[in-house]
């Protein structure tokens, strides 16, 4: 069996269409689309096992979600306004810093929460060069992948030196971004929010994240 023929399948129902912005009902449901992107984009579980997982255990601390600390000590914290997977805004912002890093490859690992218990979960692996349009390119699989407001991920590279957590569906969506010191230039450089959103979204950080940034 195909490890993604239940994704096909699943997400095929005109349902999840109401989280879409990108996909338009009339368009929604082509399967030929969304097969040929899995086929190109789907991490298997042999991969991921092997050299996947082991580089996610460095970065995130396991069976974890907020309002706990997701992210292992060495590693110093941005949290940005979240919502989704990514916008074009976003990933174009977190594209760069990976360029910058010399990363080649990066992968979308779908978080368990307690509603996703018998859904099919996504493991998806990008060239870090991909466009934008491609990225989108799957019709409904790209649009519940990047769009759905209530899927978490963990995003990371091959370097096991940054890694983000989308947490779509906490009491406030946040995307918290973690990187080593060494660095901070890259992403303070890139990662842009004004002061006014910032104060905002300060006020939105859980307890220990709060506490964490104080004593950086």
């Amino acid at each position: 069996m195909i490890e993604y023929s239940r994704h096909i399948k699943e997400y095929l129902n005109h349902y999840y269409s109401s989280f879409s912005k990108i996909i338009p009902l009339e368009k929604w449901g082509n399967t030929k689309l969304a097969e040929k992107y899995m086929q190109k984009y789907w991490l298997n579980e042999k991969l991921y096992t092997s050299k996947w997982k082991p580089l996610q255990d460095k970065i995130f601390i396991q069976n974890t979600t907020l309002p706990d600390l997701i992210f292992r000590s060495e590693f110093k914290v941005e949290i940005l306004r979240g919502g989704c997977l990514f916008i074009e805004e976003d990933f174009k912002q977190l594209q760069k810093i990976m360029q910058e890093l010399g990363e080649k490859k990066f992968v979308v690992i779908q978080s368990s929460q307690e509603y996703t218990a018998g859904e099919p979960m996504f493991r998806m692996e990008f060239p870090v060069n991909i466009t934008w349009p491609e990225l989108m390119s799957g019709n409904y699989i790209s649009a519940v992948l990047f769009e759905m407001s209530y899927n978490e991920y963990f995003v990371f590279g091959e370097s096991g030196n940054w890694g983000k957590y989308s947490a779509s569906d906490y009491i406030y969506p946040l995307d918290i971004i973690a990187y080593k010191a060494e660095w901070s230039f890259v992403f303070k450089k890139c990662l842009k929010q004004s002061a006014e959103e910032q104060k905002e979204i300060s006020e939105w950080y859980p307890s220990k994240y709060k506490q964490l940034l104080n004593n950086h």
